[in-house]
């Protein structure tokens, strides 16, 4: 029995066994929350490979709590976290939509992406069924079925495929294309001087670009790593459904012909002998037949009645042929819309969306998250509390170490709350080093910089007062003026004014604003200008 026979016989177990795994990861995907916690409870207490029993075996200490304590702690505190959330969050959150100009937008829904792949196979099976005759020349009519369905779900995934992406690249683009704009219109001085710098990744609730411009905190925000449009995407979508709507097409003309042909009433020179036939009844009859011209009168009208049904069939295949080909491009055209409308660019928008979308008030938010974390930190302490009872009865006769028999006496102070306190403490002081280092560096580079600005302002005055010197006297030059001063009077004080005024006038330094001045005027004076 081969695979075609075997799908054949258990089509319908076939149906049922997926349509209850669709619905089974439908639900699953809806209420993943609640499924993961399930799930981690059922490693954790289930009889038959409980996790808790390899876990109290193990006596390692790390700190003030035993390393089996810590693991159970650490994994239900990867659900604590996601939800363990503030209404700050919610309102970053919507904020962080804004920022991505994504606020109105919502994402691909499971039941409206199963309609249209729905849709897609049917539109998909009516050409594979046209397809399948062509694959296999004998095979029968329910090889026939199986081939098709097969054709039709393979082309159906393709086409959802290049469909969805090229409707999320043209969504993208357009968003790159404002960005663009807003940046090219925007102050050259105050701009980025380029778009590919993007900066790391933001989280929802980091908002330190915010002094960046809008343009710029929106590209920050998207799942991309270069601004640039691209459309490899909508060049292989195009491609595709005008290949596969013009092989089609072929194929459905190829076949009208193949019908055509087989149908002896569309063969030329075929209906004249079929008309010129005579029935039984014509043969033992006793009446005298008909007139030949009158026989020749009917062959002619059953020829042109033949011929006209023909050209009919040939007509209307035409026509039917052209129809399924625009229902096949408005239907592609209609998935590319349906993903350029629903979806997401940004990194976390749909993180983002799933935290707003569903609550109309910051309270409404604040709610649920306590509630959910509320039930997640009940489970993760009962779990805790089961392996510390259990860690209690294997390692209290094993183990001599008073440390052990000392985290033995104080299991009831450490719970799942105080692991995440703990946690959520070293992170802060984690990040406060971060930022305190990155501020030290700030400072350092500071200091550096102001250091070689005075220097740099100190070396210019030292060539200032350089230049600024007076001229250095001869040795006879100043043996004379001491000279002087020895034999001259002792000078009253309007006297010794002048002569200091004297002397100043003398040596003070001609600055080349003056030189050009004096030499002008000599040159007027002397009538060369």
């Amino acid at each position: 029995m081969d695979l075609f026979s075997i799908l054949q016989t258990y089509r319908d177990i076939l149906i049922v066994i997926a349509a209850t795994l669709s619905i089974l990861a439908y639900i699953t995907y809806t209420n993943w929350d609640r499924v993961s916690l399930w799930w981690k409870g059922f490693k954790y207490h289930n009889f038959l490979f409980s996790k808790l029993r390899s876990l109290a075996k193990n006596p390692d200490t790390t700190g003030r709590w035993f390393h089996s304590e810590t693991v159970v702690c650490q994994d239900y505190c990867e659900l604590y976290s996601q939800v363990h959330k503030d209404g700050d969050y919610y309102e970053s959150s919507k904020k962080y939509l804004s920022i991505a100009g994504e606020s109105s937008r919502k994402p691909l829904g499971t039941l409206l992406m199963l309609g249209l792949f729905a849709v897609l196979v049917l539109e998909a099976w009516g050409f594979s069924y046209t397809m399948a005759g062509f694959i296999d020349l004998s095979a029968s009519e329910n090889t026939r079925v199986t081939m098709t369905w097969i054709v039709a779900i393979a082309f159906a995934v393709i086409l959802a495929f290049l469909t969805h992406m090229m409707g999320y690249e043209l969504y993208r683009n357009g968003i790159l294309g404002r960005i663009r704009n807003n940046w090219q219109v925007d102050d050259t001085a105050s701009r980025p001087r380029t778009l590919d710098d993007i900066d790391f990744d933001y989280e929802i609730d980091n908002f330190t670009d915010k002094d960046e411009p809008k343009y710029k905190q929106r590209l920050n925000r998207l799942d991309i790593n270069s601004p640039r449009k691209k459309h490899t995407f909508t060049i292989g979508a195009l491609v595709a459904i005008i290949a596969i709507g013009i092989i089609i097409t072929f194929v459905r003309v190829k076949t009208l012909e193949v019908a055509q042909t087989q149908d002896a009433m569309c063969q030329p020179n075929s209906a004249i002998s079929n008309a010129a036939l005579t029935s039984l009844d014509d043969l033992y009859s006793t009446a005298p037949p008909p007139p030949l011209e009158s026989q020749q009168i009917a062959s002619q009208a059953v020829v042109k009645g033949e011929s006209e049904i023909c050209q009919a069939t040939k007509e209307g295949s035409w026509a039917t042929f052209g129809m399924l080909a625009i229902l096949f491009v408005v239907l592609q055209a209609f998935a590319t819309w349906v993903s350029f409308k629903f979806g997401f660019v940004g990194k976390h928008s749909k993180s983002a969306w799933q935290n707003t979308h569903k609550f109309k008030t910051k309270s409404q938010y604040e709610a649920a998250m306590d509630a959910k974390s509320k039930r997640i930190s009940q489970r993760a302490q009962k779990t805790l509390g089961n392996l510390q009872s259990r860690m209690a009865k294997v390692l209290i006769d094993s183990t001599m170490n008073s440390n052990v028999s000392d985290l033995f006496k104080k299991a009831s102070e450490r719970t799942f709350l105080g692991y995440v306190e703990q946690e959520s403490e070293q992170s802060l002081s984690s990040r406060n080093r971060q930022t305190q280092t990155m501020l030290d560096r700030e400072r350092e580079h500071s200091d550096i910089m102001s250091k070689s600005a005075n220097q740099n302002t100190a070396d210019e005055l030292k060539v200032d007062n350089t230049s600024a010197k007076v001229e250095k006297l001869t040795d006879k030059e100043l043996e004379a003026q001491l000279l002087s001063e020895k034999n001259e009077l002792p000078l009253s004080d309007e006297e010794l004014e002048q002569q200091i005024l004297a002397q100043a006038q003398a040596k003070k330094i001609e600055t080349p604003e003056e030189q050009r001045a004096r030499i002008l005027e000599k040159l007027k004076a002397e009538g060369k200008l």
